[in-house]
């Protein structure tokens, strides 16, 4: 059969490149007769992100690039050497199909020889994978492979039950032939048949043709196999140091992604008279190193397979092991298999075969590891003790003529480009709970959190302690501070305003009590992608006097360099339907300033946009959460062109980004939720009576259109603000003379700034730190340095934006814009990271 699929790909990628006039386009990944692993777990439903490498054509780097999936005909796949000897040869017809999907432009990764395109193929098969590649409407070339499949992958290992070493070589009965094995010798694929393609060079029969039939009739998905079980080998032979367990990584590396390891052994620590800890130590660490080694942690499922009654009979022995397998299967790397050892008598052959299970047996263990495979890996389970996410949003847009943030001015909204929203995520596991919200606007007062925090509480009786309202910083949103500070101290205010304030308090409330409602077990990922088209620069230059500014060009002859460095990484996670895979929700973290649309209209600058790329990839419903990283020295301008990119290019560029590495995100096993905050109080720098006279006369100059210094007017502001902060009386009656950094909640608070550092942290992957203010890159650079979690996401500007800009220590001696525009003496953000780390070090040691 393999032959003639080999003979049938061969033929058709000649027969599509002839009849379309185009050169034949060679491919080396998926192989024929391939499974690829499926996300989504429902009985045929899901989808893989299936990997297309391929020899890169000439003349194929501005090429546009497509591809599609036909489905084959059941009667093509079903091939049989015994049936097919009345039959013409099959390389000499096309093969049938039953249908195609539509051609979809893919945008692929190019080498200097290669190409890869990861393209989106739901769950089933079989399938022939078809991508092609053409330069303004005319073909370059064409290629197809075929069968492939989307479904259940499983890397089986162990000792000789796992191998060829039972009784009856049994074949696959499926009726399309969906159960292949994996050959890492070859390497190909094959329907697995017995024997199985293993390391051992067993030739007997084996238990996995029956239980990929039953797999494939009640999971309705094509089965793949990769055994690299070694008959009579021990636990403590599969250690690093041995020649099987290099095996096991360079398999699993072969196959990218698979469901599960299935492991049936422990026959010969039996005869080797292991302990149960030495047991569970040596598979620790077979796990543990498999596991790194992958860069993901799959499930291993344990079979109890300790009996062989023609060797031994040492129920002493079996009983240690079956011990080690117990203790093992309640940590989190672990689950049960089945327990293969009850089957005896008629199951199992006698002492002349020497073959472990007969082809009763075989046929019985395999309903037992379908038994197993359902109950721990293939049903959806919705357990109250079990991590649920809400997700939900509610429009926050202001009225035409509501004042616009960002410029020191006041601005009048003329319309909307795109409609500003609150988005919610609410975590709950148990009795802990947490909501994160991020709003459409330039910052978060201080006074806008705690009446938010404290209503969402109220309506859901999530600890006021564990909400998080943050913004990500668009200059095309409201300038709500001054209205928000009359609405709250009842003062007199136009009813268009008030009523706007009125919604802006209660849209995020609605959308936190909507999350916190609907929330429901989701299966979550984690991990990052990198911005592949430069989007994001370093704001601040280092000059030749020593000095530092800031948004300088290249050109200029006065700088030397860049004063730091970006932050690359798109950091994710990723809510997913559990049954079916489908994306639900994406979080996305970068550090890039918002301040890219200008004009006079809302909108959500380059968050809209990525929403938008993220909607059209994974469907319209999904929910796009956008936290801005720590960006305070970070924007869009190029210093190397006067070319400045727009709100539309940025956000599908990384978009973009996202849908191309979105398969790098690994699943989180341990969603176990811990919330921690801490309240550090920053330093504010001082102003003197004087001081605030002259910034009331800068700030009413500049109000009535006078030349101001740019420098002037920022530190005069921001001397305003630290007026009412710092003095119970303050010099001026502040309100007549700023709109944002009016608070009624920091008014006369002293010499210290009090804000939130709040930490949620799911299992032991990802972290959610939240710090207010506009952070330097370097100051989230250095949590992320020294975070325990692998994918730690920063979210700037939480709960509180009256810092402004956070700068570290060295900024201040450079100085410039961010440093002018700061209330905070030098080392406050020191302070910050130093609390962030401490609370992600508390929760990395509370989930050992």
């Amino acid at each position: 059969m393999h032959t003639l699929f080999h003979a049938v790909v061969v033929l058709s990628l000649i027969l599509t490149a002839v009849v379309q006039g185009a050169d034949p386009l060679s491919l080396t990944h998926p192989q024929p007769n391939q499974v690829l692993q499926r996300i989504g777990i429902a009985p045929g439903k899901g989808y893989a992100d299936v990997r297309i490498v391929g020899v890169l054509p000439a003349e194929a780097h501005q090429s546009t690039w497509e591809y599609r999936f036909v489905i084959l005909a059941a009667e093509e796949v079903l091939a049989d050497k015994e049936l097919l000897a009345d039959k013409e040869d099959l390389a000499e017809q096309p093969t049938k199909a039953d249908g195609a999907s539509e051609w979809t432009n893919v945008i692929p990764t190019l080498a200097e020889e290669t190409f890869q395109l990861a393209v989106r193929v739901p769950a089933g098969g079989w399938y022939r994978l078809e991508c092609r590649c053409r330069v303004d409407g005319n073909l370059l070339a064409t290629g197809a492979v075929e069968p492939i499949g989307v479904g259940e992958v499983f890397v089986v290992a162990g000792q000789s039950y796992a191998t060829n070493c039972n009784d009856e070589q049994l074949k696959v009965a499926d009726r399309q032939q969906r159960v292949v094995a994996f050959s890492f010798a070859k390497p190909s694929w094959a329907v697995a048949n017995d024997p199985q393609p293993v390391f051992d060079g067993s030739d007997g029969g084996s238990i996995w043709p029956p239980l990929g039939d039953a797999l494939a009739k009640e999971f309705e998905v094509p089965i793949g196999f990769a055994n690299v079980a070694i008959g009579g080998s021990s636990s403590t032979q599969w250690l690093p140091e041995g020649a099987m367990l290099p095996r096991l990584i360079s398999v699993g590396k072969a196959l990218g992604t698979f469901r599960a390891v299935l492991w049936q052994q422990g026959e010969s620590d039996v005869l080797t008279k292991n302990t149960t800890a030495g047991y569970v130590a040596n598979i620790s660490k077979i796990h543990e190193t498999a596991a790194t080694a992958w860069g993901v942690s799959p499930p291993w499922l344990l079979a109890k397979s300790t009996h062989h009654p023609t060797v031994y009979s040492d129920p002493e022995g079996e009983a240690r092991i079956r011990a080690g397998i117990d203790t093992l299967t309640k940590q989190p790397a672990f689950l049960p298999g089945p327990d293969t050892d009850t089957l005896t008598g008629e199951n199992r052959g006698d002492i002349h075969s020497r073959r472990h299970f007969t082809g009763i047996g075989q046929r019985r263990a395999a309903e037992m590891w379908l038994a197993s495979i359902r109950q721990e890996l293939l049903t959806a389970k919705n357990e109250r003790g079990g991590l649920r996410v809400g997700m939900a949003e509610s429009d926050i847009t202001p009225p035409v003529g509501f004042p616009m943030a960002g410029y020191y001015r006041e601005r009048l909204a003329e319309g909307t480009i795109d409609s500003l929203k609150a988005k919610a995520f609410v975590f709950r596991e148990g009795d802990t709970s947490a909501a994160l919200v991020i709003c459409d606007l330039i910052g978060i007062a201080t006074d806008l959190s705690r009446e938010v925090r404290r209503r969402a509480s109220e309506k859901t009786g999530i600890p006021a302690s564990n909400i998080v309202i943050a913004a990500t910083h668009s200059h095309t949103a409201p300038d709500y501070m001054k209205e928000l500070w009359l609405y709250l101290g009842k003062e007199k205010q136009e009813p268009l305003r008030a009523k706007y304030i009125e919604k802006l308090l209660s849209g995020p409330v609605d959308a936190i009590a909507s999350a916190h409602e609907n929330a429901g077990n989701f299966t979550l990922s984690s991990g990052a992608a990198f911005e592949t088209t430069p989007v994001a620069f370093n704001r601040r230059f280092v000059m030749r006097d020593g000095s530092v500014k800031t948004w300088q060009a290249l050109s200029n002859p006065a700088v030397v360099r860049a004063a730091g460095p970006i932050d690359p990484r798109i950091e994710l996670l990723a809510i997913r339907n559990l049954d079916d895979g489908t994306v639900r929700g994406i979080f996305s973290n970068f550090a890039l300033h918002l301040d890219t649309v200008g004009g006079m209209r809302w909108s959500a600058d380059y968050p809209f946009f990525i929403e938008r790329t993220l909607r059209k990839h994974y469907g319209t419903d999904v929910i796009s959460l956008f936290g801005t990283g720590c960006c305070g020295d970070i924007n869009h301008v190029d210093p190397s062109t006067p070319k400045r990119n727009k709100a539309v290019y940025i956000g599908d560029s990384i978009g973009t980004s996202i849908c191309r590495q979105f398969t790098n995100l690994t699943p989180l096993k341990n969603t176990r939720l811990k919330v921690r905050s801490q309240v550090v109080e920053l330093p504010l720098e001082d102003v003197t009576q004087p001081e605030v006279e002259r910034a009331v006369q800068i700030v009413a100059l500049a109000n009535q259109g006078g030349a101001v210094e740019f420098h002037d007017h920022v530190t005069s502001y921001k001397q305003l603000i630290l007026d009412q902060f710092l003095h119970r009386q303050p010099y001026t009656e502040t309100f007549k003379h700023i709109s944002w950094g009016l608070s009624r909640s920091l008014a006369g608070i002293g010499k210290r700034l009090p804000v939130e550092v709040t930490v949620m942290t799911i299992g032991d992957e990802v972290a959610i730190v939240c710090l207010p203010g506009e952070v330097f890159v370097d100051l989230g650079l250095a949590i992320k340095q020294a975070s325990p979690f692998r994918t730690t996401i920063i979210v700037e500007l939480s709960n509180a934006v009256e810092t402004i800009y956070v700068p570290h220590r060295a900024a201040y001696a450079g100085g410039s814009y961010e440093v002018t525009n700061s209330v905070l003496q030098a080392g406050g953000g020191e302070m910050l990271v130093e609390a962030a780390i401490t609370l992600l070090r508390q929760a990395a040691t509370s989930n050992r």
